[in-house]
């Protein structure tokens, strides 16, 4: 019995960072079903000028998509709930992320609150705990929309994405291609409103 609960455990560590990871990944994922999150998929593409990705500290999932989404015609940023000013990414991020191409060197962090938002920002956070306190200050912020990246990757979709920081690299790396493909579903989306825009259809 005590492989198979170690294999288990190894598992989950793996691949949501561990049993508090999947316990809240499944939480929500329940949410989603029964439509509790559905307000984070009703997004106003044509409107959209900036994502901003936001995380706890703003030094492993938010700065990883700052650094790696980029879409035609639309700024990006990246900034943290609770962050320190100018903090460096995360080592083992940094190390993660190299390995999808990204460099995570220049990243400095920056807190929420030091970010001027403006109509045509898509607030994007990965777990949706930080999606509801998003949306609370959002509705004082006429234009401003919010969204769960986990939302826009291609089945599976996971709504929240644990965060990393002090997790084994092995999660570390799971975490980023989760990201990655959440990444591209937004561009995806993003992409073909503003072809659409231009070829008129």
């Amino acid at each position: 019995m005590q492989p198979v609960l170690a294999a288990i455990s190894a598992y989950l560590g793996r691949t949501y960072g561990g049993k508090r990871g999947f316990a809240l990944a499944a939480w929500h994922a329940l949410r989603a079903g029964l439509g509790g999150l559905g307000p984070y998929r009703r997004v106003e593409w044509g409107r959209v000028g900036r994502v901003i990705f936001i995380c706890k500290g703003n030094i492993c999932r938010s700065a990883f998509a700052g650094r790696r989404f980029r879409c035609p015609g639309i700024e990006v940023a990246s900034a943290g709930l609770e962050a320190d000013i100018h903090k460096p990414a995360d080592p083992r991020a940094m190390a993660v992320a190299s390995r999808f191409g990204t460099d995570l060197a220049p990243h400095r962090s920056t807190p929420l609150h030091q970010i001027d938002l403006k109509a045509g920002d898509l607030l994007v956070a990965f777990e949706p705990d930080h999606a509801d306190r998003l949306g609370d200050l959002a509705q004082a912020l006429p234009g401003v929309q919010v969204t769960l990246l986990g939302l826009w990757a291609e089945p599976p979709t996971l709504a929240y994405i644990h965060d990393p920081y002090g997790l084994p690299e092995a999660y570390m790396e799971a975490c980023f291609e989760r990201i990655d493909r959440g990444l591209a579903g937004l561009r995806q989306r993003l992409s073909a409103f503003r072809s659409a825009l231009e070829t008129g259809t």
